[in-house]
């Protein structure tokens, strides 16, 4: 592969077999078109509609429910059942169907942004192609305004100005030349070429194509956006919960079947009993419960502005161990102030300018003048060190249009790259005056003397030194800086070298891009709660370390620089990527390197980003969060979008990440325990008392889950933020269970509970089995609803009235099933005796009461 930007003009020309003078011929071009295809953007074609929703019903947990509502349906008649199991996997499938479309709409959107077609030079002659047929070696003809048909090496140039930042990251146009750059420059530092895809902002020029269609840096990019995207941590934990439950029934139904078969029950009897009971042991309203609870917090983080585009990834953030986050714009305002200025002698803030020293009045007159920025009813537009300048004449009173209309402007000489510096020309009472800003090297340079309080003095060697030595300390922390000065002529000059020279220095001002108040302390909080915060940029190393230190993100972490990361492979840096706070200066796809090596460490990855650039690292993170302001191309590949491009409406969303998965982790917990208490009454049920009939009905077991797995399962999914969420480190390994051996001791505890209503009701009271079998269901259905209220007290913050007014209303349900004649007939219960009744309160009572303090006494085992 050639490294076109680091050839010489005629180098590039033998390579390519052109003609820089009057480009291709038409059969060349014939030719070349024949050998490399179109200059499109070739992908892979995508799945297609039937394939989608196929894949949507691959989950473990998706297929066991499709079991439960074939067999609710057709074998045990229960089709209401089944018609809500349908549902539910109905919108499940419809939810990851449409989420699933989101690849291709993103690559669309990159195509979207290449060139419609291409003004080029061919057989000596300008012509408009279609951007298609342009092929290597063809002649780009560059003007204001052409967005660029393929990536090309700049031939000819006239103060050629790019605008790149989707690509590169680079809030300013780029300056473009001919001369060559290193080959090992990242893409921002390639001046000698331009990209695909890319928009001329100033200046003219031609630049002769090297590469097109998928070689093309788009189509690298492109290219990348084909990493399949990673299943979230809860996707891949419910996956194997689901996998251990459909074992767990069909064990269990076995066991049962050949229990009940073998005291005599008929086959038949038996095997729908077993099968009732296998549906019974499957949480069913899981996967509602999750999609509920998701979308809750989905309209809770709107309200936050962080938007969510793919379901799962509203709990996976909450799951993050890592942040990679861009600078411009998340951390910073994306605004330049200025914040220092440096005179002879003394330093000032903005806000500290003596405006009645005769200098001050001259700094805010040069800031004024030289300087090409206009208002609008938004405020100052224009280049960003221009827009900075007017703000912080503004902030010391002043007016900027009012100066300008003092001293009306004459004449100017633009900035260039080789000059360093812009001039401008105006005529005001004490005569002619020429006022100058550049870089301050070259403007010092050009200085004979100095502005002090009292008007200018000479600029000997010590003060220059002086002066430079300040701008090179405002330089290295991490400011841009500016010199202003001026000089008084009897006339206007002829040209840039006559008016820029023996210049009187005012200043050097210093300028950064604002860091946002709330940066700091969000920074802090995702620390606190044990995430790894690492700034990913484009911008230099001094910048970049200034920033992050400011806002706490280096704290003692080391700065790696994208020329050193590309000669990292991925084992490499995974072994040392946690020594690093910030990467600086890298390419696109180096960040894709970058969330690799983090997630080979075991990291959960949250990566942000707003430039087709960062698309392919926004689809290979775990989470990827684009900017609001951002490309389409990155809100398509991303799974979260914030609308305020602010750090700490992430960490935020963090915040409700962690919330939800501790809300479903009840959930699973609640439901399971549930389940599994369901389980042992049966199993014990059969092998101990079968003699005596079957300790539960089929329908029965359907009404519990029903009213358990319903009302009080949502009122958990939607509880209150735990006051210490982001107090503790994230939960890697999303483990839903945790301890098994406590869920099943809660289990157990259920169970005995309702056990032992059956010998109370049958060997101590005396109770026909109908009223026996009666007790055991409502006690089965009271001990769940208390292991509800149990889950929730063990959680530190707000009330949860829902799940009150939940447990008050499956009471009364439950109530009218046992004292109702509908509920006789439905689900042949009986009415109970007060002797009853008060068994199974008093148990229900005891269930709450052991399962608590089981559980006190364990964790302080534990």
């Amino acid at each position: 592969m050639h490294a076109w930007h680091a050839m010489a003009l005629d180098e590039v020309e033998d390579a390519l077999g052109t003609d820089f003078r009057s480009g291709l011929s038409d059969e060349e071009v014939s030719r070349r078109l024949a050998d490399h295809g179109p200059n499109l953007i070739e992908t892979a074609p995508g799945p297609g509609t039937i394939r989608l929703l196929l894949e949507q019903l691959s989950s473990a947990l998706v297929w066991l429910l499709l079991v439960a509502a074939a067999v609710s349906g057709f074998l045990l008649d229960e089709w209401l059942d089944a018609g809500v199991i349908g549902a539910i996997v109905v919108l499940n499938t419809l939810l990851g169907f449409f989420q699933e479309a989101r690849a291709e709409r993103a690559l669309t959107r990159l195509r979207e942004m290449t060139a419609p077609e291409a003004l080029v030079l061919r057989g000596g002659h300008p012509r408009r192609v279609r951007a298609v047929d342009v092929v290597p070696g063809d002649l780009l003809v560059l003007e204001p305004g052409v967005k660029i048909a393929a990536d090309a090496r700049v031939v000819d140039c006239v103060h050629l100005e790019v605008e790149e930042s989707a690509l590169t990251g680079e809030s300013l146009p780029t300056f473009k030349q001919t001369d060559p750059v290193p080959a090992e420059g990242v893409l921002g530092d390639r001046r000698s070429v331009v990209f695909s895809g890319t928009t001329v902002a100033a200046g003219r020029g031609t630049a002769v194509v090297v590469e097109t269609g998928s070689a093309t840096e788009f189509g690298r990019i492109a290219g990348a956006l084909a990493i399949e995207e990673p299943p979230t941590p809860l996707q891949a934990e419910l996956d194997r919960v689901g996998k251990r439950l459909a074992v767990l029934a069909l064990g269990t139904a076995g066991i049962v079947f050949l229990a009940g078969w073998g005291r005599g029950y008929s086959a038949q009897t038996m095997f729908l009993t077993a099968v009732a009971l296998a549906v019974a042991a499957i949480p069913e309203g899981l996967p509602a419960v999750v999609t509920i609870t998701l979308a809750g917090g989905v309209q809770r983080m709107a309200r936050r502005n962080a938007i969510v585009r793919r379901l799962p990834a509203v709990e996976a953030l909450g799951a993050a161990t890592v942040i990679c986050t861009d600078k411009t714009g998340t951390l910073t305002h994306n605004e330049l102030r200025v914040v220092e200025v440096v005179v002879a002698g003394q330093r000032w803030s903005p806000g500290e300018v003596d405006m009645s020293q005769p200098r001050a009045r001259r700094l805010v007159e040069i800031a004024s003048w030289c300087n090409d920025a206009r208002p609008s009813p938004s405020g100052w537009v224009g280049d960003s060190t221009e827009v900075a300048l007017l703000m912080a004449v503004t902030e010391v009173g002043e007016d900027p249009a009012a100066i300008r209309a003092a001293a009306p402007r004459v004449d100017e000489f633009a900035f260039d790259s080789r000059r360093k510096r812009m001039s401008t020309v105006h005529r005001t009472a004490d005569g002619v005056v020429v006022a100058v800003k550049g870089a301050p090297e070259v403007v010092v340079a050009a200085a004979s003397a100095i502005e002090g309080v009292d008007g200018p003095v000479g600029l000997d060697p010590e003060r220059r030194e002086d002066m430079l030595a300040r701008a090179e300390d405002l330089a290295a922390r991490g400011l841009r800086t500016l010199a202003l000065a001026y000089r008084i002529a009897a006339e206007a000059p002829a040209g840039s070298a006559a008016a820029e020279r023996d210049l009187v220095l005012v200043a050097v001002v210093g300028m950064r891009d604002t860091v946002r108040p709330e940066a700091e302390p969000a920074v802090r909080q995702a620390r606190r709660a044990g995430i790894d915060v690492v700034m990913v940029t484009g911008d230099h190393a001094v910048t970049a370390r200034a920033i992050a230190a400011s806002v706490g993100i280096l704290d003692g972490g080391e700065v790696m620089t994208g020329d050193r990361l590309r000669d990292v492979d991925v084992d490499a840096l995974a072994a040392e990527v946690d020594r690093y706070r910030v990467f600086s200066r890298i390419d696109p796809l180096d960040k894709v390197k970058i969330v690799e090596a983090w997630r080979r460490r075991g990291a959960i990855v949250a990566m942000t980003g707003d430039g087709v650039n960062d698309a392919p690292a926004l689809r290979a993170a775990d989470i990827g969060v684009a900017m609001g302001s951002g490309t389409d191309v990155a809100k398509e590949a991303a799974s979260i979008v914030l609308a305020d491009d602010n750090f700490a409406t992430i960490v935020a969303a963090v915040r409700e990440g962690r919330t939800i998965f501790a809300n479903l982790k009840r959930v699973v917990w609640y439901l399971l325990a549930c389940n599994a208490s369901e389980v042992m009454v049966m199993l014990i049920g059969f092998l101990v008392f079968g003699g005596l009939g079957d300790p539960l009905l089929a329908t029965q077991l359907l009404w519990i889950n029903l009213i358990t797995d319903g009302l009080p399962a949502l009122a958990l999914g939607v509880d209150p933020a735990a006051a210490d969420v982001m107090a503790r480190p994230p939960e890697v390994a999303r483990d839903v269970i945790g301890d098994w051996g406590r869920l099943l001791r809660r289990a157990s505890v259920l169970g005995t509970a309702t056990i032992a209503a059956l010998v109370a009701g049958h060997h101590w009271l005396g109770f026909e089995w109908p009223v026996v079998r009666t007790m055991v269901f409502s006690t089965l259905v009271l001990v769940q609803l208390g292991h509800a209220y149990e889950v929730r007290a063990r959680v530190e913050g707000r009330g949860n009235r829902l799940l009150a007014w939940s447990l008050l209303a499956s009471t009364a349900l439950q109530a009218m099933v046992v004292y109702l004649p509908v509920g006789h007939r439905l689900f042949e219960t009986t009415s109970l005796p007060a002797a009853g009744l008060g068994v199974v309160v008093a148990l229900s009572a005891l269930s709450f009461a052991v399962g608590s303090a089981l559980d006190r006494f364990f964790t302080r085992a534990g």
